[in-house]
C-alpha cells in the first residue's frame, strides 16, 4: 500500500522511457520504414511501465530502510518480452534483428550492478565494461540514422546514449546498499 505511489511514478517514467525509446527506432529506420502495430504496446511500451513500476517499488522498499528483494535486479529482463513473439524470435535467429532488446537488457543489469558497487573489484569492473560497451554501442548506432556530423545522426547517437545511461542509473535501484565490515545494516541502508 505506501508503495502505490513510488510504482506509479515509477511506472509513468518507465512508460516515458519506453516511449523515448521508440521515438529513437523511428530516427534509427526513418518514419517511412517504422511501423506501429499491436506489438508496439505490448513489447515496448507496457515492458517499459512494468520495469520502472518495479524498480519505483525497489526506491520505495530502499527508502524505507530496506533491502529490496534480489530479484528485483533483473527488473530489465522484462524488456526481452519481445523475444516470446515467434516471428520476432524467428528473425533474430535468421538476421539478427531483435538483438537490441537483449543489448537493452544486458547493459541495463551490468549497469545497475556497477553503480550499486563500491571501489574497483573485478566484478565491478567487468560490469563497467559491459554497461560502457552498450551504451556505446547504442550511441554508435546513430550513424545508421546518418551520418553523426549530420542533425539525425548526432540526435539519434545522443538519445540512444542517454536512454541507456538513464536505465543504468535507473537499474541500480534495486541492489541493496553495500555493507562495509564492521557497521550494522540498519546505518548502511538508511
Amino acid at each position: 500500500m505506501r508503495h502505490r505511489p513510488h510504482v506509479a511514478l515509477g511506472a509513468a517514467a518507465g512508460l516515458a522511457w519506453a516511449g523515448a525509446l521508440r521515438g529513437w527506432m523511428v530516427l534509427l529506420v526513418g518514419a517511412d520504414a517504422s511501423q506501429v502495430s499491436w506489438r508496439t504496446p505490448a513489447l515496448v511500451l507496457l515492458p517499459g511501465a512494468a520495469v520502472g513500476g518495479l524498480l519505483g517499488r525497489a526506491a520505495s522498499i530502499r527508502a524505507s530502510g530496506r533491502r529490496p528483494p534480489r530479484v528485483l535486479v533483473l527488473s530489465p529482463a522484462l524488456f526481452a518480452v519481445a523475444l516470446l513473439d515467434p516471428a520476432i524470435a524467428r528473425s533474430l535467429v535468421t538476421d539478427g534483428q531483435g538483438s537490441g532488446a537483449l543489448v537493452v537488457v544486458v547493459t541495463a543489469v551490468a549497469g545497475g550492478h556497477a553503480l550499486s558497487c563500491r571501489g574497483w573489484p573485478r566484478t565491478r569492473i567487468a560490469s563497467a565494461t559491459v554497461a560502457g560497451l552498450g551504451v556505446a554501442t547504442m550511441t554508435g548506432m546513430g550513424a545508421m540514422a546518418g551520418p553523426l556530423t549530420s542533425a539525425r545522426g548526432a540526435a539519434t547517437a545522443l538519445l540512444g546514449g542517454s536512454l541507456m545511461a538513464v536505465l543504468c542509473v535507473a537499474s541500480a535501484l534495486p541492489h541493496a546498499a553495500e555493507v562495509e565490515p564492521g557497521v550494522p545494516d540498519e546505518v548502511v541502508t538508511r
